[in-house]
């Protein structure tokens, strides 16, 4: 990591989307972008294509790093290979606004390497497509902004008026669906999605 904070190198499908994601994110002092030796890659792809020149351009430069990828939707080999070049998140370029960038890069740098069932399920709650599952529903989202104020099984389920075991059940399914490995993974999921 830098003096400035973590290094991000940025590539785009068009120089008009790398010079507004650049512009975005030199605006912060916690990111520093860089041609060369980055700690995250940011990868634009055209919204229209299914394939990933981008990505593919961005890991054969700066090598194996963790990535926040910006693409339109994409056939399901699309999410295996995004996967497989360390794809932490995968924005839709609607979502894909300051704020949210920062935060999604500063996370990647550290998170865990992701899967297809979960950037799939991430993206489509993202895109807010009819046609998309929905990443949490209204229950789970309760029981995880509970979580996040810190509160165990046995307090949700007393404020839920539910038993700790049925608490239990709707993390476990919830964390099963999408492929979470624990609660607090979980609550990231809901937090990057929005819904918390």
């Amino acid at each position: 990591m830098s003096a400035l904070g973590v290094r991000v190198a940025v590539y785009a499908a068009d120089p008009l989307t790398r010079s507004g994601l650049v512009g975005m994110l030199t605006r912060t002092a916690v990111l520093e972008v860089v041609p060369r030796d980055a700690d995250v890659l940011v990868a634009a792809e055209d919204p229209g294509g299914h394939e990933l020149p981008v990505l593919g351009q961005a890991v054969a430069e700066q090598g194996s790093l963790p990535v926040v990828l910006i693409a339109g939707p994409l056939p399901a080999p699309g999410y295996r290979s995004a996967v497989a070049a360390g794809v932490r998140v995968l924005l839709p370029y609607r979502a894909a606004r300051e704020e949210r960038l920062i935060t999604e890069i500063l996370a990647a740098r550290t998170a865990a390497e992701s899967s297809p069932r979960r950037l799939s399920a991430e993206y489509e709650s993202l895109a807010g497509r009819p046609d998309g599952p929905a990443l949490f529903d209204e229950r789970e989202i309760r029981v995880l902004r509970l979580i996040s104020e810190g509160k165990d099984t046995a307090e949700i389920g007393s404020e839920m008026g539910y038993s700790q075991r049925t608490i239990k059940n709707i993390l476990h399914q919830a964390q099963h669906r999408l492929a979470l490995r624990n609660r607090s993974h979980a609550v990231a999921a809901a937090i990057r999605a929005g819904l918390i």
